[in-house]
């Protein structure tokens, strides 16, 4: 399967009618989407409660993120699904905490890299299921730019660019605080929406955030942070020596507390010093072609940068050049991949004389 392709799925339109498209286009993967969770959910706990559970969360979505709801509503519409069932599986808050995912990202920027570009790199790691359900969503919604994102089943977002050059990748992280408020794939969906860096971090920020990524946020003027979050804290930590490496534990020692346990996160100290050691010693050599063989490395396998295994796998990859608004997407293993070049246009709405 590494070998074919993730299927692209283009829409435009309105928000609702964007949704409309995607839950067309998608009610299969959707439907199958729902099937897995309704199997995850807690012992003895049957759907009802999980219907029941998710609607405090989608009222605090409609106030903070109407517009996202509102293309959540049309994915539902599409698919011939309840919104309040679709919602669901946006909420992962609801099955906190989440066994067996990961991702590993790694960025470099100006001396660090062969042309001084800004490039981001991530491994996506979720359940080998879920490789069959992937889709990359190309969208124009309303007035904003246009982004391209990788999918699963088309709801929820992982990695992705936008026209005006902001990109979003990051780690799942489990802490402590997870409230009621708004789910952090919804959160996610708004920073691709994101005109400026500024808009990207405030939407990591925003206060009623049910919890929160670790989000890579980057810009074409080679800005890059990582959005330390919880839902009621964040670390804003900023690109050192044009090099940054994330995995799925807090690294800021003021988000510490927050780490919902601490002898849970070996894999991930082990996967974010290999990124980093592995960043510094390709400084200045780092190109497009380097970072397809870093996300590929295999040290203390099979729970490496390219991970390999039963229960969580690297089900895809993404190497993006913010500056050029390409993006190069692997299917599966970054070790057995295919890599696939898509190119963005640069956003028309871009105010001129701003270098992006």
């Amino acid at each position: 399967m590494a070998a074919d392709p993730i299927p692209v799925l283009s829409v435009s339109g309105s928000h609702r009618q964007v949704g409309q498209q995607i839950g067309a286009a998608r009610r299969m993967h959707l439907n199958r989407l729902l099937d897995r969770v309704r199997l995850e959910l807690p012992p003895g706990l049957g759907w009802d409660w999980a219907v029941g559970r998710v609607r405090p969360y989608l009222d605090c979505s409609r106030a903070a993120l109407p517009e996202y709801v509102t293309e959540l509503a049309g994915i539902a519409e599409g698919a011939d699904l309840p919104l309040d069932h679709l919602f669901v599986a946006m909420c992962e808050e609801l099955f906190e905490p989440s066994p067996g995912s990961g991702c590993t990202d790694l960025a470099a920027r100006g001396r660090a890299t062969v042309d001084g570009s800004t490039l981001v790199a991530h491994t996506n790691d979720l359940g080998p299921e879920t490789e069959e359900e992937l889709v990359i969503l190309r969208v124009q919604a309303a007035d904003e730019p246009e982004f391209l994102a990788v999918s699963v089943g088309g709801l929820g977002l992982s990695a992705g660019l936008n026209t005006a050059g902001i990109s979003l990748t990051g780690n799942q992280v489990s802490s402590t605080d997870v409230r009621i408020g708004v789910p952090r794939l919804l959160v996610v969906r708004a920073i691709l929406a994101a005109r400026t860096l500024g808009e990207a971090m405030d939407t990591c920020l925003l206060p009623q955030r049910a919890s929160s990524y670790n989000n890579i946020i980057a810009d074409a003027n080679g800005e890059v942070y990582s959005m330390e979050g919880a839902a009621t804290d964040c670390e804003p930590l900023y690109i050192e020596d044009d090099l940054l490496a994330h995995a799925n534990h807090y690294i800021s020692p003021a988000m510490r507390d927050k780490e919902a346990d601490r002898n849970a996160i070996g894999s991930s100290v082990i996967r974010q010093h290999r990124a980093m050691r592995l960043l510094r010693e390709n400084r200045g050599g780092l190109s497009p072609d380097l970072f397809r063989q870093l996300l590929a490395d295999h040290a203390n396998y099979p729970a490496s940068i390219c991970k390999h295994g039963i229960e969580s796998v690297t089900v895809f990859a993404v190497i993006i050049c913010v500056e050029d608004r390409r993006v190069w997407i692997g299917r599966g293993r970054p070790c057995q991949t295919i890599w696939h070049e898509h190119q963005l246009e640069r956003w028309s709405g871009t105010p001129d004389g701003v270098l992006v």
